[in-house]
């Protein structure tokens, strides 16, 4: 059987990483699926590395569409992923995100899964307006939507990485390790995911699905949770008293911070006020989880928190 080509962006990042282990090391779909790892420079250890699980090494100029389609040249899928905090411009991930679609429309690609988030500002109907680093990836999303044609494609939403919560534990005022972040301690539903080992089995479940994958948006999120049950959870792994201190947030105070502070506050809000999916989205998980890759299973808050060593 000719194996096909998926060829993974940000091979050696969090989500690609994830997505290149996943395949490799499931032995179905590695004897399915060839990986072709896009990095920078494939000369550096971390590529070396993936090239020895028989991942194929190659290089791609996402601001350079032409670079990108002799990279994804022959694919059958692509997962692609960018990154806003490296130029922290929305209209330069537009643009790089729509390179990909476009190179992905013009090699024959079957199937594209975009790693993107909503559109903020349309779901808050302009209340928060500062959180490019989800509206451009929304964008992008749109734009393929417009103009895919008969190719697949799927949205893969990330939720709030695991991995961002340990650093957000601080010693209080009298010393007590403490996580003070704008959330309602019961109310407030937290999407969270394992970004390093669930990624990877929600993309390739998707890839699994072929044409009931196309179009839609997937929640990738291992785990619903609310701010006291993080407290509870870490409390109980790390044998120590954790207290959780809710601060206040509005967007008038977010306003006040300068361009990164104003967009991560509003980040906040959004999780507090619209479950950063959207109003009720907790609700609608079960849609998402069946492109979760089959017999596998979901990370725990407290399963990460056990594994990081907290």
């Amino acid at each position: 059987m000719t194996q096909k080509v998926v060829t993974v962006f940000g091979a050696t990042g969090n989500q690609g990483g994830s997505v290149v282990t996943a395949i490799l090391e499931h032995p179905k779909l590695a004897s399915k699926y060839k990986i072709r790892a896009i990095t920078r420079d494939p000369s550096k250890p971390n590529a070396q590395a993936l090239a020895s699980k028989g991942a194929e090494l190659a290089k791609a100029d996402l601001n350079d569409v032409q670079s990108v389609k002799k990279a994804i040249a022959g694919s059958y899928g692509v997962f692609a992923v960018t990154n806003y905090w490296e130029t922290m411009s929305k209209s330069t991930e537009f643009q790089q995100g729509k390179n990909i679609v476009d190179a992905c429309k013009e090699e024959g690609v079957q199937h594209l899964v975009w790693s993107g988030l909503p559109n903020v500002t349309k779901m808050t109907h302009g209340k928060l307006s500062k959180v490019e680093h989800f509206d451009s990836k929304a964008e992008v999303a749109e734009y393929a939507e417009k103009v895919k044609g008969d190719m697949l494609t799927t949205y893969f939403m990330p939720a709030y990485f695991m991995s961002n919560l340990p650093g957000q534990v601080r010693p209080g005022p009298d010393g007590v390790p403490t996580l003070s972040m704008s959330w309602h301690p019961t109310h407030t539903h937290l999407p969270m995911i394992d970004i390093r080992t669930d990624t990877g089995k929600f993309v390739a479940g998707i890839l699994e699905a072929g044409s009931a994958a196309n179009g839609v948006h997937v929640q990738g999120v291992s785990q619903w949770v609310v701010p006291r049950q993080i407290i509870n959870d870490l409390s109980e792994v790390t044998g120590r008293e954790i207290r959780y201190h809710q601060t206040p947030a509005d967007v008038e105070s977010a306003a006040k911070l300068d361009k990164i502070g104003e967009e991560l506050l509003q980040n906040m809000i959004l999780i507090r006020d619209y479950s950063y999916f959207g109003q009720g989205s907790e609700k609608k998980q079960a849609e998402s989880d069946k492109f979760f890759l089959e017999g596998e299973k979901k990370t725990t808050w407290k399963e990460f928190a056990q594994a990081a060593g907290l």
